[in-house]
């Protein structure tokens, strides 16, 4: 079960007369085991918009639900709780920690969630196959190209089974070739793990890898 919704959702900057409405009475529906692309041209407003679904940011007006919940209502303990749980991040620089392995990355969410790694080695060696680098379990980040670096990413947001999965700008970084891989791997994911991804892209070559594209223009939906 992986579902957004958005009603009237507003968000502004700024302080009195200098606000800036960024997101203007949004309403979207997205639903369990859809791939959705949010496109815009810059400054449209769809990293904002994806970071208020993803609870890393609240919204002037109006509510997010996750899974039928109103995210607004939700305890800061039970917030970590969902993103832990039910939410994978994956964003344009890949975020890993240097000093870890591939497969100590991959394996952080489970740590951090106080679970016992032995129990998730089964799910890590089907996600190291699913990635394509099983034969770099044991490498550090500096060892790999920035396509493999963002596998390892996605393979880090999804060890938990997360219902679903945001994305700012995934391949925004890579090369062509190492882009088209990890929107392969992102399509593989939707369609075997059934994970509802959002991910912002202004690529229209990415966006046809979901079922379904979002266009913001000026903080509205096209």
């Amino acid at each position: 079960m992986g579902n957004i919704k958005t009603v009237n959702l507003i968000k502004e900057f700024g302080e009195k007369d200098n606000k800036v409405r960024v997101l203007d009475d949004i309403d979207i529906e997205i639903k369990d085991g859809e791939f959705v692309s949010l496109m815009g041209p810059s400054g449209s407003g769809k990293s904002t918009l994806l970071y208020l679904v993803g609870g890393l940011d609240k919204p002037t007006k109006g509510k997010v639900l996750i899974n039928g919940k109103d995210i607004s209502k939700l305890s800061d303990n039970e917030m970590s709780k969902l993103r832990r749980r039910d939410i994978g991040f994956v964003f344009q620089f890949y975020n890993l920690v240097q000093n870890l392995t591939v497969e100590e990355n991959i394996m952080l969410p489970v740590v951090m969630n106080g679970e016992k790694e032995s129990n998730y080695k089964e799910r890590l060696d089907y996600i190291l196959k699913t990635i394509g680098l099983e034969d770099k379990r044991k490498s550090l980040p500096k060892e790999l190209s920035g396509g493999q670096q963002q596998r390892v990413s996605i393979a880090r947001a999804v060890i938990l089974n997360p219902s679903i999965i945001f994305a700012d700008e995934p391949i925004g970084n890579l090369d062509s070739k190492s882009g088209k891989e990890v929107m392969e791997l992102f399509k593989k994911i939707n369609e075997e793990e059934h994970i509802t991804i959002l991910q912002v892209t202004h690529s229209e070559e990415s966006a046809k890898y979901g079922n379904r594209i979002i266009r913001l223009k000026d903080g509205k939906i096209v």
